[in-house]
């Protein structure tokens, strides 16, 4: 891995990734001054199962049903995701169609070791944004009276950690192989957005109910981290998941001309 390709990395991604985390953070501190006041109002949404599914049960009657429905099943994944896509496509689709990357390049720099080390800076982006996430969350619960423990918080911010390394791995594999920062974007978000509906009604319907085990949405909150804590094999899953894809972007860097 080239440390000096991840930290520079970092330099130029660390702006987008602070603005990310500091609106994450906002927004998990408005949803815990919120819940006390309106938490017992709304209590469990009268909706489709299917869309229930999608908004983590829908019960706003409790704090850890408010937080699922409000941030954790949707809110926080597109966030860490969307920057870990982000990162992932400009790094190697966005360089090269700059003319960057084949000019980094053509140093004595190992095009695998390149790729790594821009995989590390999407690795540590990510895993910031899971620290700022617990923070907020322990933030939100204390605002909004107490309830669930420091841990479980963890827990879900791990598990929304792994999800983000899946998609950046993705956004990685995707700009390594093509060049094309608009397939790298588009793909792994079109990816994420696809993952999540199969996630929500792919259980409707008895036939089709194996496929959410396709989704990474299942892996990160399909066993309820906040409320169960750590699963240690959706970690697994979604871990080895990550490596290879980004395996497969460091093949697919290798067998290409670079433009530039």
């Amino acid at each position: 891995m080239s440390i000096p390709t991840c930290e520079l990395e970092l330099r130029l991604r660390w702006r987008m990734t602070a603005i990310a985390a500091a609106a994450l953070f906002a927004f998990l501190l408005m949803l815990g001054a919120l819940f006390p006041s309106i938490g017992g109002t709304f209590g469990q949404l009268k909706v489709g199962e299917g869309v229930s599914n999608l908004l983590g049960g829908a019960d706003y009657g409790t704090l850890n049903g408010y937080l699922k429905a409000e941030a954790v099943s949707i809110l926080a994944p597109l966030i860490v995701g969307g920057v870990a896509v982000a990162i992932a496509a400009g790094s190697t689709a966005g360089e090269e169609e700059d003319g960057i990357l084949a000019l980094i390049l053509a140093h004595p720099l190992q095009r695998s070791g390149a790729v790594l080390g821009k995989a590390a800076a999407v690795a540590l982006a990510v895993l910031a944004m899971g620290a700022v996430n617990w923070a907020g969350l322990v933030a939100a619960v204390a605002l909004a009276g107490g309830g669930i423990g420091a841990g479980d918080l963890a827990a879900e911010s791990l598990h929304l950690v792994f999800f983000g390394l899946v998609l950046g791995a993705l956004g990685l594999a995707l700009g390594a192989a093509t060049g094309q920062r608009a397939v790298a974007l588009g793909g792994a978000a079109g990816f994420g957005v696809l993952a999540f509906l199969i996630n929500g009604f792919a259980p409707l319907v008895g036939a089709l109910e194996w496929l959410k085990y396709l989704s990474p949405f299942y892996y990160y909150s399909g066993h309820d981290p906040l409320a169960n804590g750590v699963d240690a094999s959706d970690l697994a899953v979604m871990g080895v998941l990550a490596l290879i894809l980004v395996a497969i972007a460091v093949a697919g860097i290798r067998r290409r001309d670079l433009r530039g």
